[in-house]
């Protein structure tokens, strides 16, 4: 009998200190050996079924997580082992939250023959009024003796071609001239067509982001007397739609002709990209004076033709040292032709030489200040300009459409001139002035698409008159960003938007060669496959994780079962 009564007390005992447990919930430490699986980052468009055989023979027996990009972000997470297949058709955002190694299978096709685009340079602002040039360098393997045509495409719409016959295999850089069809923020698309044999099509296409303008660049031309060779450069830019020139001559002590804006005052330089400025050793100690403030100060471009040699106070305007030299017969300057010219014998390393006579610089663009003087030594240049085929006035329109990209009133730099939609852009704006020091209000509001429109977010960058922000690129479409001064102008550019390749190949796959160099993981070929999983492979180590036994639901049964119990042995014992 009494075992008959200890039996239910030792079961209630253990009921009582199970709820006991449960309400205190004792904390325990175990340590486990952990195994974190390798994300397997698929930036492919071509087929690698025979690299994803080699990494899963090379780690058999690790967990492989297989992974596309998602929103242009490669797919991969901190402290994630992250082996990266690319064959760089797919280009995306290396995070800065990686702390692992990465680890690059370069799985692009190296078969022959083959066309691939090396790079593509095109300037970011174009006129409607006027042509443009792509710089297109193209890489051949076993193409000789065929031909490929490489396309510049907006829209569907061809707009400038060139046909390249294959003599030896190599790279070639090819000029293509195309012809915008519309204004605004364009994708300009250039393909290499592919042969019908050739190994892959994947690095023939690159997108590239133009903006073309519709406004007219503001140019003034300031003659302290009359000059052959201001006449003439002046003319060739009134011309041409791209261009409104504003224009003053001196022709005496008091006596000017031109137009109202053709001055030398805070106004006129403040509206003005660039400055041209003939027989400038005529000019007076007021008028140097205005010219350095437009250069250095404001961030203006300056250009100087002078008739002879530097003298008088705007001797102090000419970068270097140059020397005058006269000659019986005509030699070429660059695509210009001369008899008389001026020549810097020893340009610093920072000057850009845009043309030479005989080897010596004869037309030499250096910074100054905020800005740059260009000052041309082809005294009489002027005087071929019916020998040259146009080239005369070619080179000068050029010139100063280069000069202004850089000297506008208010500037828009984008970090690129082309994204994918859900992208993030950085840009700068640079509002230039004669009076950096006097506050002026900014504001940016930015169109992408069929969106409304948003404001962006302006920060001061350090020096007066520069800000920075993010475009946030949405919806289909361009984005078109408004600049506006407060009680001063109005300024627009744009990036296009695209879901084909912004990079070439080379260019994507040597990025991630970098970030993978750059987190001590390794970049190799298809055939390293292997030895880049082996790399990564994951080896167990020990995991301290914190428990809470009590809190498993699997103790109600022992509970209840104790509870039941010695409640049925009471009963039996007739026990209440």
């Amino acid at each position: 009998m009494r075992a008959q009564g200890t039996v239910p007390v030792v079961l209630r005992l253990i009921a009582v200190l199970i709820a006991v447990a449960a309400v205190i919930d004792p904390v325990m430490t175990v340590t486990r050996p952990v195994v974190r699986p390798i994300v397997v980052a698929q930036l492919t468009s071509s087929d690698t079924s025979a690299v994803d055989a080699t990494i899963r023979n090379a780690v058999a027996g690790a967990e492989l997580i297989y992974r596309k990009a998602v929103d242009g972000r490669l797919p991969c997470g901190p402290g994630e082992p992250c082996l990266v297949v690319a064959d760089g058709s797919v280009d995306v955002n290396i995070p800065g939250d990686l702390d692992a190694p990465i680890a690059v299978v370069n799985a692009a096709t190296m078969g022959t023959p083959n066309v691939a685009i090396r790079s593509v340079l095109a300037s970011p602002s174009h006129h409607a009024a006027g042509s443009g040039t792509v710089r297109v360098v193209l890489s051949g393997a076993g193409m000789q003796g065929r031909r490929t045509e490489v396309r510049v495409i907006d829209a569907g719409a061809t707009i400038g071609s060139v046909d390249h016959a294959w003599t030896a295999d190599g790279e070639v850089p090819l000029d293509i001239s195309w012809w915008p069809i519309g204004d605004g923020a364009r994708t300009l698309r250039v393909s290499a067509v592919p042969t019908e044999d050739e190994a892959t099509a994947t690095d023939n296409t690159v997108d590239v982001g133009v903006h073309v303008a519709a406004a007219r660049i503001p140019v003034l031309v300031f003659d302290a007397r009359p000059s052959w060779a201001s006449t003439f450069v002046r003319r060739a830019l009134e011309d041409d739609a791209r261009f409104l020139v504003e224009h003053r001559v001196g022709l005496g002590p008091s006596l000017a002709a031109g137009t109202p804006a053709g001055r030398l005052d805070s106004r006129s330089l403040d509206a003005a990209a660039v400055v041209i400025a003939g027989a400038p050793e005529s000019l007076a100690a007021a008028d140097v004076a205005w010219l350095e403030r437009f250069v250095r100060t404001r961030g203006g471009a300056l250009v100087l033709l002078p008739d002879r040699a530097p003298g008088g106070a705007a001797a102090r305007l000419f970068p270097g040292r140059w020397t005058e030299h006269l000659e019986a017969v005509v030699s070429p300057a660059g695509p210009l032709r001369v008899s008389e010219s001026l020549r810097m014998p020893a340009p610093s390393p920072f000057d850009q030489v845009l043309a030479s006579v005989k080897g010596s610089a004869t037309i030499v663009a250096s910074p100054s200040g905020n800005g740059r003087v260009v000052v041309s030594g082809a005294l009489d240049a002027w005087r071929y300009r019916a020998d040259d085929g146009g080239a005369f006035d070619r080179f000068w329109r050029t010139l100063v459409i280069e000069s202004a990209a850089t000297s506008a009133t208010v500037g828009i730099e984008f970090a690129r001139g082309v994204a994918h939609a859900a992208a993030e852009v950085p840009m700068v704006v640079r509002h230039r002035r004669m009076d950096p020091g006097e506050p002026a209000g900014v504001s940016a509001t930015s169109t992408c698409g069929d969106q409304p429109a948003a404001m962006i977010r302006l920060w001061p960058a350090g020096p007066a008159g520069v800000f920075t922000g993010t475009v946030d690129v949405s919806g289909e479409g361009p984005c078109e960003v408004m600049v506006a001064i407060e009680n001063g102008p109005v300024a627009m550019a744009g990036i296009a938007v695209t879901n084909g390749a912004t990079r070439t190949v080379s260019e994507v796959l040597a990025k991630l060669a970098r970030a993978a160099t750059a987190s001590g993981g390794m970049a190799v070929s298809a055939n390293q496959a292997a030895a880049a999983a082996a790399s990564l492979a994951p080896s167990p180590r020990e995991d301290s994780q914190p428990i809470r036994p009590m809190q498993s639901p699997w103790w109600m049964f022992p509970f209840v079962t104790c509870l039941s119990a010695e409640w049925w042995l009471r009963r039996r014992n007739g026990l209440r």
